[in-house]
């Protein structure tokens, strides 16, 4: 099992689905430093007060504003431009993940996924952070 390179990594997840905020809350909360909240709003409220490592967004958060939305508002903010972002969807079509990369998104993970995959992709994420020199 390969340990995490930072557990107090700093992520804050954007789910408006209550057993998807609660999984990922179990999932996460021993290796991370994890906020959920459940709005575009919530998240932007949030990510002007705090700082974040990584961002995880659902795609489809039933509201006006998706996720890609939530990350373009995202980018406009100098300290998240190059912030590690994984779109966490239930979209698994062929094509998907090419579309939601050339959204702007640096990782994908579809719905439903295991432990061991929500933990691959934050490491390898933040692993490349690292790597590219913050």
């Amino acid at each position: 099992m390969t340990m995490p390179s930072s557990p107090q990594a700093r992520i804050l997840a954007i789910e408006d689905n209550t057993d998807t905020q609660v999984l990922l809350r179990y999932l996460l909360r021993s290796r991370y430093d994890i906020e959920i909240v459940p709005h575009v709003d919530d998240a932007l409220d949030a990510a002007a007060s705090n700082e974040y490592d990584l961002f995880l967004l659902d795609i489809n958060l039933g509201e006006e504003r998706t996720g890609i939305d939530l990350l373009h508002e995202l980018r406009k903010l100098e300290r998240y431009r190059d912030t590690p972002a994984v779109a966490l969807t239930a979209y698994a079509m062929p094509g998907d993940k090419e579309r939601l990369e050339q959204a702007g998104f640096t990782g994908y993970l579809s719905k439903p996924f295991t432990r061991k995959e929500l933990h691959g992709v934050i490491e390898e994420m933040l692993n490349r952070e690292r790597s590219t020199g913050e």
